[in-house]
């Protein structure tokens, strides 16, 4: 299940995608359903699939312009939080004014994909979390600052209650609108029925089972505490999971109910994904059904999945390698009806399906043997393979290394590695969408028409 689409952002970023739906075969058109659009507003040839793409978000972000932008109802991200600690293998150590940069340039072409009515969710911590706000603010507007959302993170145990200062329990949600003046918000409330438990009915049970009372005794004092004596609903504060009526704890502190990718896949421990729950309601606050959801920072793929369940298109994006085999997986048991998360609470049975796609690789598949080089054995085949396949960089003299190859081969593994990295052109890391038909890059016929698809006829 692969497809590949090349781009570049300097030019309108198109890549070569060849795409398969996971029903169905084998896409070699995308689906423009002109009735769906027309009840959205959006052109009647616009993309309606679902997507999952694999790839450097930058350009991808940037590939979706054509298609996209303006059309996009809403965007949550969970990025790297910059603290070295990153469970998804993102280089979460970036020193403050790369991640800046890094930010800066994806935010910038987010916000153009935007609908004007839309809104934007990124989800930090204290690292970084009001350099972010004062660079939002600059991208987005002061004027379209909403919220700060402090999402409490839930109860703690073990080695984190031990530091010597607070302890830390929340992450902050900026929140921020496309345009003030037509930002679409759907004000919502936690009905008493869904209210956090003031006692559970075991705990409850165990206090009363000494005063000779029975089952449905102890039940109607369970639902006197919990509910009967309550107010009829809450409204959602800019404060998560942090008063008596919201529970909405981290995927860390429910993974025992069943939520955990790692149970529903059996895979390894998957740590950090947010929890279903936590994206229901931003989603439910700020779309409506059939509406674009976006997120490329995707992860585990959460957002994908509560998108689907909610009846929204979703466009997720993801460059790791686990896309493959988390990803993709886990929004492939999606559509078989599994019910974790809030599957059972939205009455989800299944259903519906996504289109895979890669931008297609080009100098990015050197980068990645690079990095994955374990000896110098490997690097010197990989700088031949450099040398006689990959578009260098120009500023790098090549010929120097490759006339005195002893002193290279002499060099330590890592500065093998830089030197490597340094003589690829980074502009050409995937294939031009103008370079489709150049021999050199091996482009198939399938690959070929479904990027034509994507990007609709080139004039």
């Amino acid at each position: 299940v692969s497809q590949s689409v090349s781009q570049s952002v300097s030019q309108s970023v198109s890549q070569s995608v060849s795409p398969t739906q996971l029903k169905g075969g084998l896409v070699n058109k995308f689906n423009r359903n002109a009735e769906i659009n027309l009840a959205r507003n959006l052109p009647q040839d616009t993309i309606t699939d679902n997507l999952l793409i694999k790839g450097n978000n930058l350009l991808a972000l940037h590939s979706l312009k054509k298609e996209f932008a303006g059309r996009v109802k809403l965007i949550y991200i969970d990025p790297p939080y910059n603290t070295g600690n990153d469970s998804f293998n993102y280089n979460d150590s970036f020193n403050h004014s790369t991640w800046l940069v890094f930010m800066k340039n994806r935010l910038e072409i987010a916000r153009e994909l935007l609908r004007e009515d839309g809104s934007i969710y990124v989800n930090l911590d204290y690292n970084e979390v009001h350099y972010c706000k004062v660079l939002m603010d600059e991208i987005f507007g002061l004027e379209n600052f909403q919220r700060e959302v402090i999402w409490r993170i839930g109860w703690l145990s073990g080695y984190k209650t031990g530091v010597s200062n607070y302890v830390r329990n929340h992450d902050s949600i900026l929140f921020y609108s496309k345009n003030k003046n037509k930002m679409f918000f759907n004000k919502i409330y936690i009905d008493n029925s869904n209210f956090k438990e003031l006692i559970s009915k075991n705990k409850l049970t165990d206090i009363l089972c000494d005063y000779d009372m029975d089952k449905k005794q102890i039940s109607n004092i369970y639902n006197k505490i919990n509910f009967d004596t309550r107010i009829k609903r809450y409204p959602i504060e800019d404060v998560w999971n942090a008063n008596e009526y919201n529970d909405l704890n981290s995927i860390a502190i429910v993974s025992y109910s069943g939520e955990s990718v790692s149970k529903m896949l059996g895979t390894d421990e998957v740590k950090g994904q947010k929890s279903e729950k936590l994206i229901q309601r931003i989603i439910q606050s700020s779309t409506n059904e059939k509406d674009i959801v976006l997120d490329f920072f995707a992860g585990s793929g959460t957002t994908a999945a509560v998108a689907m369940k909610m009846n929204r298109q979703f466009i997720a994006i993801e460059q790791m390698d686990y896309i493959e085999t988390i990803t993709k997986e886990r929004l492939k048991k999606v559509i078989e009806g599994e019910q974790g998360g809030v599957s059972r609470a939205l009455g989800w049975q299944g259903g519906g399906e996504f289109v895979y796609f890669e931008l297609k690789k080009h100098n990015e598949l050197f980068k990645e043997k690079i990095v994955k080089a374990k000896n110098k054995r490997e690097i010197l085949e990989i700088f031949k393979e450099i040398d006689k396949n990959a578009f260098l960089n120009y500023k790098v003299d090549m010929k120097k290394f490759s006339k005195n190859i002893n002193e290279f081969e002499a060099l330590r593994l890592e500065e093998q590695k830089r030197i490597l990295d340094e003589f690829l052109d980074k502009n050409q890391l995937y294939v031009n969408l103008s370079s489709i038909n150049d021999a050199d890059f091996e482009i198939s016929d399938d690959e070929k028409e479904a990027s034509t698809s994507f990007y609709g006829e080139r004039k």
